[in-house]
């Protein structure tokens, strides 16, 4: 999969560009505030209908500008798709091959993307919704039909949750959710579970690889219903069937304590996910240093787990990352990066920060205009 043009009206500080790419790597460079993020997002956007730091759709337009609008051909095999999007203050218009697409669902998952920023390494110190967002994302990327439950859930949860907050709460109602969330809910945690087990041997390999070759660096699966945190990856993962009836369980047993609280207490809203560095917590054992390492491992270890489970490279998208890495795992991590095959989009504050033997697209930003230089 990669992405051959772009054009670009109006996002944020970049007025007008249209671009052409390598289908290997693409640098872009220049000094701080110019609008180098800027780039990874517009193609982030275009990705999955929103960017990775606005707040509100009207983040993304320019300044004394309506609208915003973006465009991209994108080619995956023999396939090759033009996407569209327009964006004003309060819509989003997604467009496949020029005609408007009225359903995300059927948008998303044609242009898959990773994304690596400096934030990313506050991963493990985050809040568990955060994480458990970039699970969702990452089980996502492989499937893309996990978006139709997780949304599902969502929307059962509000329901029900606004029955909770009755003067009078419903009994019967409560229970016809839960008839409705328990087995979307299975499936969710099924998905999360099964995809942890799948990436695990990836993360592995990529922090050996890259950073630490002594330290055995794993996710760990945080399910809201089971008492131990689960390491995957090591064989000693509990069957997910154990998993799910803990799940039937707590959810038979919450009504009193849902009525107590007017919310729902129980389900995979409440998962988290982390790092287990040599069996022991990373968020509390493993160095500034490792964490940071941690967070791109895991960037990367998505790849390879999609190009392996679904014969699928998606397109990388990383933002500064010399700023975020000590100069020796600096350098294994170019030499893990000239192996790699997917499309990358590399942003960097000097082209002398970049080793890549095989760099075939660099371009200058300045105050919002984009360059090809060789």
């Amino acid at each position: 999969m990669h992405i051959s043009s772009l054009d670009i009206l109006h996002f944020r500080n970049l007025a007008l560009a249209s671009l052409e790419f390598s289908s290997g790597f693409n640098v872009f460079y220049g000094a701080n505030a110019q609008g180098k993020s800027n780039l990874l997002e517009a193609i982030y956007t275009l990705a999955f209908l929103k960017g990775f730091r606005a707040d509100k759709l009207s983040d993304l337009i320019a300044f004394d500008t309506p609208k915003a609008q973006l465009s991209a051909v994108v080619h995956n095999g023999a396939s090759t798709i033009r996407l569209g999007l327009e964006l004003d203050t309060k819509l989003r218009r997604p467009y496949i091959d020029g005609s408007p697409c009225t359903r995300a669902r059927d948008y998303l998952g044609i242009l898959r993307a990773i994304l690596f920023v400096p934030m990313d390494v506050a991963f493990l110190q985050a809040p568990p919704m955060q994480r458990r967002t970039s699970l969702d994302r990452m089980v996502f990327n492989l499937r893309p039909a996990y978006l139709i439950d997780l949304e599902q859930y969502q929307k059962l949860q509000k329901q029900k949750s606004a029955a909770l907050r009755a003067d009078t709460p419903d009994a019967s109602l409560l229970d016809i959710y839960d008839e409705q969330l328990i087995p979307i809910g299975c499936r969710l945690i099924e998905a999360r579970y099964q995809y942890l087990k799948l990436i695990a041997p990836h993360i592995r390999q990529v922090f050996a690889a890259i950073f630490d070759q002594d330290m055995a660096c794993l996710p760990v699966y945080k399910n809201a219903n089971m008492h131990d945190e689960i390491v995957l990856g090591n064989g000693c993962e509990p069957p997910l069937e154990q998993i799910i009836d803990a799940y039937r369980h707590a959810m038979a047993n919450a009504r009193q304590r849902e009525l107590a609280r007017q919310q729902m207490v129980e389900g995979p809203h409440r998962d988290d996910w982390s790092i287990a560095l040599n069996g022991r917590p990373a968020k509390l054992y493993a160095s500034q240093g490792q964490q940071r390492a941690m967070s791109l491992a895991i960037k990367m270890a998505e790849i390879a787990c999609l190009k392996t489970e679904a014969d699928i490279e998606p397109i990388f998208l990383l933002d500064d990352i010399s700023s975020e890495l000590d100069p020796v795992r600096h350098k294994r991590l170019f030499e893990y990066l000239n192996n790699l095959t997917a499309q990358t989009f590399l942003t960097t504050t000097s082209r002398e920060h970049v080793h890549i033997d095989s760099v075939a697209r660099m371009f200058s930003v300045d105050n919002g205009c984009i360059q090809h230089v060789s």
